[in-house]
This record gives structure tokens, C-alpha cells and sequence, in this order.
């Protein structure tokens, strides 16, 4: 995951430098809207297979079949409606041909997040490790290559899916490590029997990513190129970091399916260290994007065609912490098979989105957008907690709680020091004393003892032995 946005990053941070915030616009704006597709095509297959899997391993081939056959109907379907909307829709003729090259983005695209579903269910991470690295390191090279030539979006856009076959041509191989082929084929099954589970788990992927990424397309609706450009310039700047709440859902996911069918209450330990983790991570990141948001902008991007995306980075630093603290709650709901709560809240929260952002974007443009983010992230994880208090309860009673408080408010004090001096990059001290502080005094020795060992992708193991 890590390899994968590392270079969908550099790739939009050139494109967003180089080529101007009207043409970074309408790449993302059709980005976006391919993973919207994306997410249908899915339709929460991927999700169910990574949990349901571990639970039921010796049928894996069965159970592999079975989702299959549906995501390849779910998958025809996406590439249809996206390739009518590239021949059809009232996009300006540009826009048009980037969705007619995405469409086959899709198919390729939703069929190797399958298979890496698979590898995650059947707990071969390193499959899909290697997978990943080897096609978006060829996929940088070339995409580099061709920037470096000044190709215009069109060829670099076909570059980009045309690295996604390869990728899905790697993933197929490995995928045969686990499944041969000759025990893969359509089987639908009876579907009533899976039925419920399919609904609640499609209708929570679509909602559940379309609450965080709809802003952009109804900028690209309702506003204009530009404007999506400067949503996306700090939207792409909060997404390298939320990748270290991803690693720790997809890594931790089985395991936490595993362990709240057999031992709820190591289940609910686990999950607890991880949402400690994860909120210690998340403070100075946000803390830094939302003091530091000029700097980090000019340094990244240059120049002023970005000064809007300044204040929309502040808002989103803010969003980056939500989403940190209220993860582990989602997960939880998730594992302990209460996915049905988590459905209806995203579907609520997607709702909301639209409501605000229909009186917003016409009159803020993309920083209404960002406040519209928001206020939803922050209504979805206040409702994940509700549903999930256990953890909360636990952080409040802890006087660990209090010293993360004190050394939170003591390092944004440094830093607002700091930012008045002038020298920003100095920022980085204030940073080092936070982790050397929250390492030694906020850690227990068995979350010392699971962090030191770079156990953080590893399976249950080290926690059997230490946890009572």
C-alpha cells in the first residue's frame, strides 16, 4: 500500500507542478470518478473475502469462486457505465477521452484489489507486498520518462492503465500460489445464503469511501477545473499519511476476524494498542500540516498558482486526526460483525455530504468543500465511538490520556514559537522530542516490545505469548 501511493503521489505532485492546476484538475477529477466505478465493481466483494477467509480456510477455493463470479458481473458493469459516460455525458471533450482511457483502469484495477484480498485473507501479505512494489516501480519509471518528454495527459493517462495490467498480470500469478487454476471457476452458489452479507458489505464500501472522495467530483460538477485542482493539491497531501491507518486495518483485519470468533477479549486488547498507536502517530502529523501549511505547499507545488489550497490543508489536517483516532472503532465494528451498524452510518454521512456541499460549493468552492469533509468525518467517527465505547472508556480512565494532552499542547506551543521565528525547519526538534517523550513514557513494555520488533504487518504471534 505504502509502494502503491508513494507513487500515485509523485506521479500527481508532477502533474500538479508541471502542468498546471486546470489539466492536475481534470486527471483527478477522472480519477476520481474511476474510483467511484472502482468502488461499485467492489462492492465490498474484496472486503468480505479478506474476513470471511480466515474463518474458513480449508474452503478458501469454494469461497474464492463464489465472490468471484460476482465481482466479475459487478466489474462488467463499471466498465460499461464508465465507458458510456466517456461517449455520452456532457463533460467537456477532454474530460470525455480520459474517462474513455480509464475505463479499462477499472476492470483492471478492481480485479487485482480482489486478488490482493485474497492474499490478505489467506494471511500472504508478502504477495501482495511484491505485487504492488514490482508494477508501481515500473509504473514511476515510466510515467517519469514520459513527463520528462513533455507527452501530454492522454499519454501518460494510457501509461498509467497500462501499468495496472501489468500489475493484474503479476497478481494472477501469484493469486495461483494460493487458488491453481484448476480449481478456479464461475460458481454463483446460492446466493441468498450470502445475500444480506453482500448488500451490507457493498453498500458500506460505496458509502464508505464515496463520503471522502464525492467532494471532488461535485467540484468538478458544480464548479470548475481549478477548483478540483486546488481541492485535490492538499487532498493528495493528507493521503500520504492516511496510508498508516490503512496498513494497520488491512494487516490487522483477519487476525481481529480470527480472534472475535474465538477470544473477544484479546480481540478487544488488540485493537486497543492499535488505537493508541495510531492516535500517537496522528498528532504531530496534524499538528505540522496545520501550522505549517504555507510553507509545506510552496515547498511542495511552488510558486502562488496554490495559495488557495493553503486554508484547505489546515481543514484537512484537522479531518487527518478524525480519521487516525476513530479507525480501530470502524474496525471493531467490522470484526465483531455489527458491519451492518457501520453501513447505515456511512450512508447517513454520505447524505449529509451532499446536503452541505449543495449549499456550499456554489458560494466557498473547494475550501466548502473541505469544511463539508469535515463536518461529515467528524460526524462518522463521533458515531463509530458511540457504537464502540469500550476504547474511548479505556483512553479517558488512563492517566496516559492526560500526559498525551500535556505533551500535545506542549509541542503545538513550540511549534507556533517556532513559525513566529521564521526558521520553520526547525519545526523537526519539537517533532523528536514528541516521539523520544511518547516512546519511553507513554508506551507499555508489551507496545515497546511489538513496535521494536517491526511487528507492526506481522500476524498475531508475538501477542499469544504476552497478552493475559
Amino acid at each position: 500500500m505504502a509502494s502503491r501511493l508513494f507513487t500515485n503521489i509523485i506521479i500527481y505532485w508532477i502533474i500538479a507542478r508541471f502542468y498546471g492546476k486546470e489539466i492536475f484538475g481534470q486527471f483527478t477529477s477522472v480519477q476520481t470518478i474511476a474510483i467511484a466505478f472502482i468502488l461499485f465493481a467492489d462492492f465490498g466483494l474484496d472486503l468480505l473475502l479478506t474476513t470471511e477467509l480466515p474463518k474458513n480456510i480449508q474452503n478458501k477455493a469454494a469461497i474464492f469462486n463464489q465472490y468471484f463470479s460476482l465481482k466479475i458481473v459487478f466489474s462488467l458493469i463499471s466498465f460499461i457505465s464508465i465507458l458510456s459516460l466517456g461517449l455520452w455525458s456532457n463533460f467537456s471533450q477532454d474530460i470525455k477521452t480520459l474517462l474513455l482511457i480509464f475505463s479499462s483502469f477499472v476492470i483492471f484495477t478492481t480485479l487485482t484489489n480482489f486478488l490482493s484480498a485474497l492474499y490478505k485473507g489467506s494471511e500472504k501479505l508478502e504477495y501482495e507486498t511484491f505485487v504492488n512494489f514490482i508494477a508501481n516501480f515500473i509504473s514511476l519509471i515510466v510515467i517519469l520518462v514520459l513527463i520528462f518528454l513533455q507527452k501530454d495527459i492522454f499519454v501518460i493517462s494510457i501509461a498509467f492503465t497500462a501499468t495496472k495490467l501489468l500489475g493484474l498480470i503479476i497478481a494472477v500469478f501469484y493469486a495461483t500460489k494460493i487458488i491453481p487454476f484448476s480449481h478456479l471457476k464461475l460458481h454463483f452458489g446460492d446466493l441468498r445464503l450470502i445475500k444480506n452479507q453482500v448488500i451490507v458489505f457493498g453498500v458500506f464500501w460505496i458509502f464508505g469511501n464515496l463520503f471522502f472522495q464525492i467532494d471532488t467530483i461535485l467540484l468538478s460538477l458544480w464548479d470548475s477545473a481549478e477548483s478540483v485542482g486546488v481541492y485535490q493539491a492538499a487532498f493528495k497531501l493528507v493521503l500520504l499519511p492516511l496510508i498508516i491507518p490503512d496498513i494497520f486495518v488491512n494487516s490487522l483485519m483477519p487476525t481481529l476476524s480470527r480472534l472475535y470468533l474465538e477470544d473477544p477479549i484479546k480481540g478487544e486488547k488488540l485493537a486497543a494498542i492499535f488505537n493508541k498507536l495510531l492516535v500517537i502517530v496522528s498528532i504531530p502529523i496534524s499538528v505540522t500540516l496545520f501550522i505549517f501549511p504555507e510553507q509545506i505547499i510552496t515547498l511542495i507545488y511552488g510558486g502562488k498558482e496554490y495559495s488557495q489550497a493553503i486554508h484547505i490543508l489546515q481543514i484537512f489536517a484537522i479531518i487527518l486526526f478524525v480519521r487516525f483516532f476513530s479507525e480501530t472503532y470502524g474496525l471493531i465494528l467490522t470484526t465483531s460483525n455489527r458491519q451492518k451498524i457501520r453501513m447505515y452510518i456511512v450512508v447517513v454521512a454520505t447524505a449529509v455530504n451532499l446536503t452541505i456541499n449543495f449549499f456550499l460549493i456554489p458560494y466557498l468552492g473547494a475550501f466548502g468543500a473541505s469544511i463539508t469533509s469535515l463536518v461529515t468525518n467528524i460526524f462518522v467517527g463521533l458515531a463509530y465511538i458511540i457504537f464502540s465505547p469500550s476504547l474511548l472508556k479505556n483512553w479517558i480512565s488512563n492517566m496516559q490520556f492526560i500526559k498525551l494532552t500535556l505533551i500535545t499542547v506542549f509541542i503545538i506551543v513550540l511549534e507556533l514559537f517556532i513559525k513566529m521565528s521564521g526558521y520553520w525547519y526547525l519545526s523537526i526538534v519539537p517533532l523528536i522530542i514528541y516521539f523520544v517523550y511518547t516512546y519511553l513514557i507513554l508506551l507499555l513494555p508489551v507496545e515497546k516490545k511489538y513496535f521494536s520488533e517491526y511487528k507492526i504487518i506481522d500476524d498475531i504471534k508475538i501477542f499469544k505469548n504476552i497478552l493475559p
